[in-house]
């Protein structure tokens, strides 16, 4: 497959600054090839003069400048550059950007505050399937909230505070004091009282965007056990947000520093951040935190690629295809097994009542079953799972993609890698999942070495018996399905024998 274009976007923060570059399919797919963050603190002392300090301008530069090089040697089409809060609020900043269009030739775009909340909200809406809600982008020196319906922003705003900002109000890289504590709080609350729509997002989910909720993801997720290493999409109750507070508050910076999920780079003054969070959490009264693994940079992106004709209306839909293109997917075989399996779920539903399936499970393990075939044929449906995980489906719940992983797996006892992710699961949700395993097993040997469609069979269920009638075939082609299929473990399974007749 031939990728036609390198864009790289940049993106000059208050806290860090980090480049990644993407490699554009002819189809406006986009598969990150290089992801670089180096933390500057450019906003650092932004609130005392409104001016760069000269240090973080020459830090930024040369940063800047090696990021350009790091483009040149990737052989980069397209640098889209962009600056945040510091570069908004500085007196001096416009010194930097001619320095950085001087000696790089990137000409930086400084992002409103409304604009900065609006990319992120199209980044974290355009990777996740959820309706209504609030997203917020929590970054060195500012606060964006933006408040969406049907998927459309309907109300933004960017206060001026972040990191930080917030690291200059009160010590945070030591222990929290209760002072220190309260004084925070207290700025916190009378910044988020300029959002007039307060009444408008109560009990609507928080979707997060930026490093200081992916790190309380992150803590949280190690603090519970989690099985799932995968941040995105990642749900943590209000609760769960200040316990991770209360954890880390009482911790001076070498503690910080070793607690899993947290970077060391924000361990000096992630606390006031967090806390930040927490406080919008309660002060709207929204439901639940929810992480996204996808933010301004890639809102940024789809921007850009939206020029070029990309339309997202559905995120899993859209994110889904972006896989199959990247992997080289025969579409045209996998909608017809596709099609076959999900008869089968169907004809035995009524009496099986398979309530966990859904047509994203469907097309995932019909689609993606055997690309762990690329790594090993042995075990290659345990290679398949693994990379179902970790291939970053969007628009699907994180259950939905471990279901989907251990379907695939097809129950394989053997493999202890799988059995933690059972945890996220009751008994009658496995069993469920071990039966969709089955079908998925016979749908696979009906069309690999059948031809078989889902036009030419049909299934009846008896007391004993779950009979499938084939048509266009003779006893030696029902032979080669009895060569695949054990009887013993499909009886164990669904408690009825299996039989195929002609039709």
């Amino acid at each position: 497959m031939i990728l036609r274009k390198r864009i790289c976007v940049m993106d000059i923060g208050s806290n860090s600054i980090r480049m990644v570059i993407y490699e554009i399919t002819p189809n406006k797919s986009f598969i990150p090839i290089e992801d670089i963050k180096e933390t500057v603190r450019l906003g650092e002392g932004i609130n005392d003069k409104k001016e760069l300090k000269d240090e973080k301008i020459k830090l930024a530069l040369k940063t800047i400048q090696l990021f350009k090089k790091v483009c040149l040697k990737n052989n980069v089409d397209e640098i889209v550059a962009f600056g945040t809060a510091a570069l908004r609020i500085a007196t001096n900043g416009e010194y930097l950007l001619k320095e950085i269009l001087k000696t790089t030739g990137i000409d930086v775009i400084v992002f409103k505050g409304e604009d900065e909340a609006y990319f992120s909200f199209e980044g974290a809406i355009n990777t996740l399937d959820i309706k209504d809600g609030v997203v917020i982008d929590l970054g060195g020196s500012s606060l964006e909230i933006v408040h969406f319906e049907n998927r459309e922003a309907l109300e933004r705003v960017s206060l001026n505070f972040g990191a930080v900002t917030l690291s200059e109000i009160a010590n945070l890289k030591d222990k929290l004091s209760k002072k220190d504590e309260e004084t925070l709080r207290e700025f916190i609350q009378n910044q988020l009282k300029i959002v007039q729509w307060k009444d408008k997002i109560k009990d609507l989910p928080l979707i997060g965007v930026g490093g200081t909720v992916r790190n309380i993801g992150g803590v949280n997720l190690y603090m519970n056990n989690y099985p799932l290493e995968l941040l995105h999409n990642y749900k943590v109750s209000v609760d769960g947000v200040k316990e991770v507070v209360n954890f880390l508050k009482d911790k001076d910076y070498k503690e910080k520093q070793d607690v899993q999920g947290l970077s060391k780079a924000r361990a000096d003054v992630f606390i006031g951040a967090a806390i930040a969070v927490e406080e919008v959490l309660t002060y709207f009264s929204l439901k639940e935190l929810i992480i996204s693994g996808y933010g301004i940079r890639e809102g940024v992106l789809y921007e850009r690629l939206s020029e070029c004709g990309k339309v997202i209306q559905d995120p899993f839909e859209d994110g889904f295809r972006e896989i199959l293109e990247i992997l080289d997917i025969n579409t045209i075989i996998k909608e017809k097994q596709y099609k076959i399996f999900k008869k089968i779920c169907l004809s035995l539903d009524g009496e099986y009542k398979l309530k966990g399936i859904n047509e994203k499970i469907i097309k995932i393990v019909t689609y993606l079953y055997d690309i762990g075939k690329s790594i090993n044929f042995v075990n290659y449906p345990l290679h398949s799972a693994y990379m179902i995980l970790n291939l970053g489906v969007k628009g699907i719940e994180q259950k939905e993609l471990v279901a989907s992983a251990l379907i695939v797996a097809r129950g394989n006892k053997k493999y202890k890698g799988l059995e933690k992710y059972k945890e996220m699961f009751k008994d009658s949700e496995i069993d469920e999942l071990m039966m969709l395993s089955k079908i998925l097993n016979m749908t696979n040997i009906f069309y690999d070495d059948l031809l078989l469609e889902d036009e030419n069979f049909e299934i009846e269920i008896t007391k004993d018996e779950i009979i499938f009638f084939i048509k266009d075939k003779d006893e030696e082609d029902l032979k080669i399905i009895d060569l695949f299929i054990s009887q013993k473990k499909f009886i164990n399974t669904f408690d009825k024998k299996l039989k195929f007749k002609m039709k």
